[in-house]
Order: structure tokens, then sequence, then C-alpha cells
């Protein structure tokens, strides 16, 4: 790698290799994977509903992924970094389908006793048609008696008038990284703006990135749901969920 300022980390480090860089912040930051993956599952068996098969959308570096398959006989992936998928496919000690598509349009043509998106993955879509593209493209993948299991991005209401100014960093076998981040609200959208850098053995590389993220309120999120033909429900809060912003539950009758 070399130093310099480059336009994102892509360039400076390979996405693959960024994977680790996010794995190490977020360990870092305390993320219990397992536990917030035991807390869904526990969602998932309400009213003895039978957790056999879980589809995981956006599923990142699969680290959910490797604790559902502690417990679930049937596990799918999806993400849309290829790059991504392949250090799931290294971390998980089974074969697991993993799927590279968009989670606003994708069709794996089979359904699944759960279906998870996590992390505020929702949060990446770009306004509220493309939130309910999104949905419905989940909830066609829920089978009879199944669940829709959402982590939300951030609602309006969470969000501090004067923006969240943050500090990370994180160490692991090839260097270390730090990561700036700060926040500001434009109307319905949380501007995030990061500054990375990352050094190894071979230089320093710094980058900046910023994604704009919608404000969507909890009635919002169930209406999506609830357009995608499941029982929508909002929960605040759900215990070993570390992000802190509620869950998004639609659950598929049984007929």
């Amino acid at each position: 790698m070399s130093g310099g300022r480059v336009r994102s980390l892509d360039d400076a480090v390979g996405y693959h290799d960024l994977a680790a860089w996010y794995d190490a912040l977020y360990d870092a930051r305390g993320k219990d994977y397992r536990a917030e993956a035991q807390a869904l599952l526990g969602v998932a068996r309400e009213d003895g509903r039978e957790v056999g098969s879980l589809l995981d959308v956006a599923c990142g570096t699969g680290r959910h992924l490797a604790v559902f398959a502690d417990e679930v006989g049937e596990l799918a992936g999806l993400d849309g970094s290829p790059e991504m998928l392949a250090v799931a496919a290294s971390r998980l000690t089974r074969e697991v389908p993993l799927v590279e598509g968009d989670l606003r349009a994708f069709d794996l043509a089979r359904t699944f006793d759960v279906v998870t998106c996590l992390f505020s993955s929702i949060g990446h879509v770009a306004d509220a048609d493309e939130l309910d593209a999104a949905v419905v493209a989940m909830a066609r993948h829920v089978a009879p008696g199944g669940s829709l299991l959402v982590e939300p991005w951030l609602t309006p209401e969470r969000v501090r008038d004067e923006g969240v100014r943050d500090l990370v960093t994180a160490e692991n076998a090839d260097g270390v990284v730090a990561r700036a981040a700060s926040s500001h609200r434009d109307g319905d959208v949380l501007v995030l703006q990061f500054a990375w850098a990352v050094a190894t053995a071979g230089g320093v590389a710094t980058a900046e990135e910023t994604h704009r993220m919608p404000l969507f309120t909890a009635e919002r999120y169930v209406a999506a749901v609830e357009r995608a033909g499941l029982v929508g429900e909002w929960r605040d809060e759900v215990a070993g969920l570390g992000m802190g912003r509620g869950l998004l539950v639609g659950r598929r009758g049984t007929s």
C-alpha cells in the first residue's frame, strides 16, 4: 500500500483488506455479534416458531452468519460486495450459499423461516421508494409462519441536532487503523463523513468518504413491512442488540 491521499479506501487497500479493518474497528468497539445473533433467534422463535432456515441480507463479512451456523440448519447470505462475501466464506466452518446481490432487487427462488438485515444496512437505501423495494424483496423470501427481522437505521427523534463527532482506533496483524467521523442533519437525511488512516509496513494511506442516509420514522418502517404483505411491529429495544436502534419485525401468517 502506498502513502498519500486517495478518494476511497478501495483504492488504498482494496475492499477485501478493508473488510478486515472494519471488523477490527467494531471489535475494538466491543460489538458482540454472538449476543446479537442469539437475541435475534430469540425473537424469531417467539410463539413457538421454527427456525430451520435463515437468510442474512447484507451479511458483510459473515460475523452474524458464523453464530447462526451453530443453531440453524440451512443458511444463506447475500451481499453487494464479492470481496466481503469472500471474507465471509473464509470465516464459515461449513458450506453456506453466499450470493452477490442488491438488497433492493434480488430473488433466490426460495423462502426461509427467517430473513435478517442487520447493522442498519437498510439505511443505505436512497429514499422511501428504495426502502419499500428492499422490504418487498426481503419479504418475498419469508416462508409461511416466518419472520423478517430488520435492524433499522436511526429514526429522526434519535438524531442529535448538533450531530456527533467520534474517533475509533484498532489494530490487527497488518497494522493500525483510525477512523474519525462527523455527522450533521440535512432535513430528513443524516450526512456522515468519515476520514480514515491506515498504517502498515507499506506506509500510510488516508481516505475520506461521505454517506447520505435517509431518516424514516418507526411508523414508516412498519408501513413498508405491511405494504410487503407482512404483519409489522416496531420494538424500541431488544435486549442483546448492541446498536440501540430498535428492531423492525415482520411476521407472515401460516397460511
